[in-house]
């Protein structure tokens, strides 16, 4: 993917996260291994750029 197809796909995530956020709707979605590892740098601060998407 491109940067601009990346950030689309980001802006997507944001949107759903606010809908979930504000009402109780519920998507169901699993957090997979991809998602998971993630989740775990952004927790851990150490966001960094991959130089070739693993999905």
């Amino acid at each position: 993917m491109n940067v601009d197809q990346h950030l689309k796909v980001a802006q997507w995530h944001i949107e759903q996260a606010r809908m979930h956020a504000t009402s109780q709707h519920s998507c169901g979605c699993p957090v997979n291994e991809h998602y998971q590892n993630i989740i775990n740098e952004v927790e851990a601060g150490k966001i960094e750029e991959e130089q070739a998407c693993s999905v």
